[in-house]
């Protein structure tokens, strides 16, 4: 069965305002226009204690909270933070539709195993976007995109919601109508004035009749969301971004050099063992490396030919990492391939050595050494990331201030 997510930036606009100056984070927050006859765009949950919410004229607002905190709307800021938000989530999988700019549909079936359930990847995921972009989530599970939907709203901020055809009696069919999601406010009014109160009473056979006369066409699909189906799959295929990639939040900030690369190698065995499973592979090995909540620096190296070669990536991650590592300690790493394409896409350069395929094959690790030493200093010297591990008294001799 499908497992499918549903991750729903909480209160975004805001949210990425006190993510920029976190001295905002217990205040009534709210993205407007100046002018009195301005309308709120966004609201943070500091806001809506107060009666405050999106699409309300501002000046009522005011009037419902004196001390109101009014900002302007920076979307290409939204947007930049957007895009880091989708990055994340293709480092879990590529298998993902983008909603809106803060909100997207996941299938996570081919990588929820590798959890101890949906919940704990879920619980990865919230922890991942607040540790980099200092913004909660929430997330709704279920096996199909109608009900992770549902199950985003109902625990907000910061909830994980599961939603399954055995529990949704329970959980979502006392809800209003209204809140099912496509079903307008004058719609839900008109089902309300002939007794379907309750998304319980909008799934029951005995009231389709009048659903048909208000839906339409649409009423059986309505009808069967309701009643936990929906046949409506995930479309991937106009996501820009496409990467393959993990990052670890270290239990405790360190600047052990040992530590710090077995994460690397952990980091780069599961980005080589994802792209493998879908046939990606890519020529830009990226990492980061996060230092404070403020502070963190992401490098990416282009390798001559495009791989999901475990060696290979691991390599170029330590080569990465020896290059701009500063001593500091970091509370998070990251491994990526940026750019992924599919095996069967990709049409093979001509290698700069011209030697025959299968050897180029049979010794991919050494070519990609031989080919990143001849861009480097004199006084660098690259060896196999086994000697490296193994080397207690390794210094590094070049740092890279791009």
């Amino acid at each position: 069965m499908p497992v499918i997510f549903h991750i729903d930036l909480n209160s975004f606009y805001a949210s990425c305002e006190i993510a920029r100056n976190p001295s905002l984070a217990d205040k009534p927050v709210v993205i407007a226009g100046n002018s009195r006859r301005g309308v709120i765009t966004t609201a943070s949950y500091s806001a809506r204690k107060y009666g405050v919410h999106s699409a309300m004229p501002l000046f009522q607002a005011q009037k419902l909270c004196k001390h109101l905190v009014i900002l302007p709307v920076d979307m290409n800021y939204y947007k930049s933070i957007s895009e880091q938000f989708f990055k994340i989530i293709a480092h879990y999988t590529s298998k993902f539709e983008i909603a809106s700019i803060d909100e997207c549909y996941v299938d996570v079936t081919d990588i929820v195993y590798e959890y101890e359930n949906a919940i704990e990847l879920a619980s990865q995921i919230q922890k991942q976007v607040m540790d980099t972009l200092h913004i909660g989530c929430s997330i709704g599970i279920s096996h199909n995109r109608f009900l992770s939907k549902m199950g985003s709203d109902l625990k907000k901020p910061n909830g994980i919601t599961v939603l399954t055809k055995t529990n949704i009696q329970s959980f979502l069919w006392p809800l209003p109508v209204g809140t099912i999601h496509g079903i307008g406010k004058k719609t839900a009014v008109k089902l309300n004035q002939h007794g379907i109160i309750t998304i319980g009473d909008f799934a029951s056979k005995e009231n389709y009749d009048i659903i048909k006369q208000y839906l339409g066409k649409n009423a059986l699909l309505f009808y069967n969301r309701a009643n936990g189906n929906d046949a409506v799959k995930l479309n991937s295929a106009h996501n820009q971004l496409q990467s393959v990639g993990n990052s670890t939040t270290l239990e405790k900030d360190t600047n052990d050099v040992d530590v710090i690369k077995e994460h690397l190698k952990r980091l780069s065995m599961q980005v080589s063992q994802r792209a493998k499973k879908r046939d990606l592979i890519s020529n830009n090995v990226t990492i980061t490396l996060k230092y404070t909540r403020e502070l963190s620096i992401n490098r990416t190296y282009r390798l001559e030919t495009a791989t999901n070669d475990f060696d290979i990536i691991y390599e170029t991650a330590l080569l990465l990492f020896d290059l701009n590592y500063d001593d500091q300690p970091i509370r998070l790493a990251g491994v990526s391939l940026s750019n992924v394409i599919a095996r069967k896409d990709y049409s093979k350069q001509l290698s700069l050595f011209n030697y025959e395929e299968e050897k180029i094959e049979d010794s991919k690790t050494d070519e990609v050494i031989r080919s990143i030493q001849r861009q480097l200093p004199n006084s660098v010297k690259l060896t196999k990331a086994s000697k490296l591990l193994n080397q207690t008294n390794h210094q590094k001799k070049y740092i890279d201030e791009e």
